[in-house]
């Protein structure tokens, strides 16, 4: 069973000018980045999938799915909202405070909701998203935002790690939820949230920085270069992870957050 079963209506509901569907995929971010070489694509435009065999994370990390999440990458143009490639590294925490707000809003104040740096949601202290946005080298200016959200699975066929670390929302909530309806309100609040973006508002900013889920707390990160290990003194108006070190504070603005205390 398809995941959205109105395709035309995501267009008509939401930003979209263009959404193609596949039951199974290897990867909706893969998929749209090979979109992107195409000069004539409508955007913004939306790669969904009802089953992915090799999503992909940051770094090596792979997005392991079952069947009730949803799948997706949209494609935007970062010039039609006005963001110079200096606030395109902001997105990915920008999709991650969309995500938080969607799950906010439809399961109510008792939830949870927070960013773990760079590109995870949380949901009441367990994984429920991820989020991976990648720039296509055939086609300046579009961005490729690819999101996992854990709706109505469980995870009874997880690996043994993911089982005590990810979550879903009709595993927090107790009920189903209505693919389209969760999907339509998420892009709506994309939308909203890249044009708050645009125009530095600090109310979006200032979002990020509450939902920080490793605020006060020790963590190891490798950036690629380097390990550091420090407390963590929250995120920084322009994105960096803000990290209390043994040789003073150090501001990161990419790398992976690898132990948590």
């Amino acid at each position: 069973m398809a995941v959205i079963p109105n395709l035309q209506g995501l267009q008509s509901d939401t930003f979209l000018r263009g959404v193609e569907h596949h039951a199974e995929i290897a990867s909706t971010n893969d998929r749209a980045l090979e979109l992107c070489a195409d000069v004539e694509l409508p955007v913004p435009f939306l790669v969904i999938t009802d089953h992915q065999t090799a999503g992909r994370g940051r770094g090596a990390n792979r997005w392991w799915s079952s069947d009730g999440a949803i799948l997706f990458s949209v494609i935007v143009d970062a010039a039609e909202y006005g963001l110079p490639e200096s606030r395109w590294p902001q997105i990915s925490l920008t999709a991650g405070a969309a995500v938080c707000q969607t799950l906010q809003f439809l399961l109510g104040p008792a939830t949870t909701v927070g960013l773990k740096w760079p590109n995870d949601v949380w949901l009441n202290g367990r994984k429920a998203a991820g989020i991976l946005v990648e720039v296509p080298p055939a086609r300046r200016g579009r961005v490729v935002i690819g999101v996992g959200l854990n709706v109505n699975n469980s995870f009874e066929a997880a690996p043994p790690e993911l089982l005590k670390s990810a979550t879903s929302m009709r595993a927090e909530a107790g009920i189903e939820s209505d693919h389209h309806e969760v999907l339509v309100r998420l892009l709506r609040q994309f939308d909203a949230d890249l044009r708050c973006l645009a125009a530095s508002d600090h109310l979006l900013t200032e979002r990020w920085r509450s939902l920080c889920v490793l605020r006060d707390r020790t963590v190891s990160l490798d950036n690629g270069q380097q390990q550091l290990t420090g407390l963590c003194l929250g995120i920084a108006e322009d994105g960096a992870l803000r990290l209390q070190t043994a040789s003073g504070e150090q501001r990161l603005y990419g790398g992976t957050v690898s132990r948590i205390e």
